[in-house]
């Protein structure tokens, strides 16, 4: 019997009859069969003994105990709450009070929830109901506490089909996920393995340039998945000129603007086309790159958006969206990311090009306006990586009395720079004066927010304290 639609663990079992001793996971030297990962599925679903729609917490970094919890408090008639491991206290206690999670699972709990299973650890499958919520996500609450997307079987089945089919993913894929798979984009690695590719886990809590690339060596990887600030740092990483990346052969970005020259860069240095999708914990996947993309669309584009979903260019120039793959409302709420017009207002500036591929060209609060002039920090950014000792950057405005703002670029940099280095080589790269940063800061690392968000507004802060000509 084939796989039903909105129930995720009947692709398992289809994978399990069919390819029995084929990988589902790759752990730290470690291979789970798609049979073990079913036997483990069935036998934590056992032992969680949940009641109907109660709420389970997992916080776990990357890990194949994750991957087998993911499908197992579903298949046990529960909600998954995916904790990222980055949470405080105080965030933590929020969303177990704002949930109402019954539990909160941790590495304390496998060794009895997935320990050996026995024959007679069988759990009869939930009748599949698309409106059902299976996940609860929390968004990433840059401006205060984060709220609860809830998400049915009906948007993740949508998901699934729209973004494995753009990615053209196979049962010989083998998919690492760079982000936390408690975080959305990480995430959408676990709907690959419905089609038989096997997962590969990083298994470290935190990112590494050295590590990722020798997982991905070592596990013959085909296809990551993260956000561009991971990309950033592996080709700064001196052991990418040796890593064994043969076999890969894409990889996909979101959460985050893809610098076009970071693409390219990243496409010559190893093969792998470069692949951006887009959307939001809020709203949903709205479009996906895919490999047989042409090259400048996949380096500049976000891909088409999916065919069930609806897009809208509002005269202000917003992405709005609507379909399958929004979310209906918040947890514990009455309304979802829905604006009076019907539509989920993105915060982002974007455009429909004329064969078919949208453009994200910015964000709505992030432009800088200087004395009544907009500047795109997005495009100031871009001219400033064509640097070749700037390593990465962030633009931001800082509060000026006479002009309103002025730019204010920070920059992580393999040489000393000075702000008549960057405002030199923007004008030889054409840019408006109006445009170039009157200040910069050198930084470690550009601050993130959530998955490959740069923190704008903390680096908005530290633009304050600093002294303009």
């Amino acid at each position: 019997m084939g796989p039903a639609r909105f129930d995720p663990v009947s692709y398992l079992e289809a994978n399990a009859a069919r390819r029995p001793g084929a990988p589902a996971v790759l752990d730290s030297g470690r291979t789970i069969t798609f049979q073990q990962l079913e036997a483990h599925v069935h036998a934590a679903a056992s032992r969680l003994r949940l009641e109907p729609g109660q709420v389970v917490g997992v916080r776990l970094p990357n890990v194949w105990e994750y991957v087998a919890l993911e499908l197992a408090i579903p298949l046990a008639g529960g909600v998954v709450m995916p904790l990222p491991l980055t949470l405080g206290e105080a965030e933590l206690a929020w969303a177990r009070d704002r949930s109402g999670a019954f539990r909160v699972l941790g590495e304390a709990d496998l060794a009895s929830l997935l320990a050996e299973p026995r024959p007679d650890e069988r759990v009869p499958h939930p009748r599949p109901d698309p409106d059902a919520v299976v996940e609860i996500a929390l968004t990433s609450g840059t401006t205060g506490l984060p709220k609860l997307a809830s998400l049915d079987a009906h948007l993740k089945q949508a998901t699934f089909e729209a973004f494995t089919s753009r990615l053209e993913v196979t049962e010989d894929d083998r998919v690492l996920a760079m982000s936390p798979l408690t975080q959305g984009i990480g995430g959408m690695c676990l709907y690959c393995l419905r089609l038989g590719a096997a997962l590969v886990m990083l298994r470290q809590p935190r990112f590494t340039s050295e590590h990722t690339l020798a997982v991905a060596a070592t596990s013959a990887a085909t296809l990551l998945v993260g956000v561009p600030t991971n990309v950033i740092r592996l080709l700064q990483s001196p052991a990418l000129a040796s890593a064994a990346l043969g076999r890969l052969r894409a990889t996909a970005v979101a959460g985050a603007p893809m610098p076009p020259a970071v693409a390219r860069e990243w496409e010559e240095r190893t093969g792998a086309r470069v692949c951006i999708f887009y959307g939001s914990m809020d709203a949903g996947q709205l479009a996906v790159g895919s490999p047989s993309d042409p090259q400048d669309k996949r380096w500049t584009s976000v891909g088409r958006p999916h065919d069930v979903a609806e897009l809208k260019i509002t005269d202000e120039g917003e992405i709005c969206m609507r379909g399958p793959t929004v979310q209906r409302r918040y947890w514990g709420e009455d309304r979802g990311p829905f604006s009076e017009d019907g539509w989920a207002h993105m915060g982002d500036l974007g455009f429909l090009d004329t064969e078919g591929f949208l453009h994200v060209s910015g964000r709505l609060k992030d432009t800088i306006i200087r004395g009544g002039t907009n500047i795109n920090p997005y495009e100031v950014e871009d001219a400033i990586r064509s640097h070749p000792d700037v390593a990465d950057v962030c633009v931001v405005g800082r509060p000026d009395r006479e002009l309103g703002e002025r730019a204010v670029a920070f920059l992580v940099a393999r040489r000393p720079l000075e702000v008549g280095d960057l405002q030199a080589h923007l004008d030889g790269r054409g840019v408006a004066k109006y445009k170039w940063p009157e200040f910069v800061g050198l930084v470690d690392e550009i601050p993130l927010s959530g998955p490959g968000k740069v923190d704008r507004r903390a680096l908005k802060e530290k633009a304050r304290e600093v002294s303009l000509p």
